[in-house]
């Protein structure tokens, strides 16, 4: 029984919805935060603050924190990012530390960019607040455990006025995040990821603006999923959304222009299956400040 509950603590301490990556419901408002080529490519300072609950009311459920700012430099040419994560679930603390490179290259109407994020994660084990109901066994043992692992993501970004892709490799070196001597089969690595986005904005009249898009996320030895989002911008300073997740999961999203350098988001995700009786779905809150140093001329506010 013991071991059945170490299993299912790495488990839940790396995986939601059977990927290892912190779910994102609002990713189409920063695509920065799926996709290391997208550094700098809106041409403005970009600064990006969220906070998720996931799962309301169940104990120990995920509770992530995420910063993120990036800009252009260098003609516009190259994108510089950083990304601080801090993330907990059930006796797992997370802090992850990245940085991110982007170079861009003109293609027909729009820009194709190339990125890579490296940086480090540290994961800290707080096994004393787990409470086993099989006490004959010794097999974690008792205290804190950290572990500093260092990973590498490369994504490639395209984007026109209207349109926009990309495709992004995470975590592709594999790093051990726990392991356990006196048990070869008690471990865990960071498996790779596979990511790819595309969204296109519909200009349908001086007010309305309609933007659908998707996102797939595949992972090494675990099951894929979908997120299929329609969003409609109104006034050029609403947005209202509401994405589909194929593992059952149903998403509202909000999101004001305050003023044309500050937004803020909100989504709801409700769960379509059993687990919905048990918690109160998951909320998310979102933050962006835009900086247009160069006084550009680009659309404001932006589609992506």
């Amino acid at each position: 029984m013991k071991k059945v509950l170490i299993i299912l603590c790495l488990l839940l301490s790396v995986v939601s919805f059977a990927q290892q990556d912190f779910q994102n419901s609002q990713y189409m408002f920063n695509l920065f935060s799926i996709n290391p080529a997208y550094a700098g490519s809106n041409d403005v300072l970009s600064v990006n603050v969220s906070h998720r609950s996931q799962f309301v009311g169940f104990e120990g459920a995920p509770n992530t924190q995420q910063f993120s700012i990036h800009a252009p430099v260098t003609k516009k040419k190259i994108g510089l990012g950083l990304e601080i994560t801090n993330d907990v679930i059930g006796p797992r603390k997370l802090l992850g530390v990245h940085t991110a490179y982007a170079y861009r290259v003109k293609i027909g109407p729009g820009q194709l960019g190339f990125g890579l994020k490296a940086g480090i994660y540290n994961y800290t084990y707080n096994w004393d607040i787990l409470n086993y109901q099989d006490n004959t066994e010794d097999l974690i043992g008792t205290g804190t455990e950290s572990k500093l692992v260092p990973n590498f993501n490369f994504g490639m970004y395209y984007h026109d006025r209207i349109n926009y892709a990309g495709i992004e490799l995470a975590h592709l070196n594999n790093p051990s995040i726990y392991s356990n001597d006196s048990i070869t089969d008690v471990q865990a690595k960071l498996s790779s990821h596979i990511s790819a986005f595309a969204g296109r904005a519909f200009e349908l009249n001086n007010k309305l603006v309609l933007k659908p898009s998707f996102l797939v996320r595949f992972a090494q030895n675990a099951p894929g999923y979908a997120d299929v989002n329609v969003s409609a911008l109104y006034n050029r300073r609403f947005w209202f959304g509401a994405s589909y997740r194929t593992n059952k999961v149903l998403i509202f999203i909000a999101q004001v222009y305050i003023n044309p350098k500050l937004k803020l988001g909100y989504s709801y995700d409700l769960l379509l299956n059993k687990l919905s009786t048990y918690q109160a779905g998951s909320h998310e809150l979102y933050l962006g400040f835009d900086i247009d140093f160069n006084k550009s001329t680009a659309l404001s506010p932006r589609y992506f």
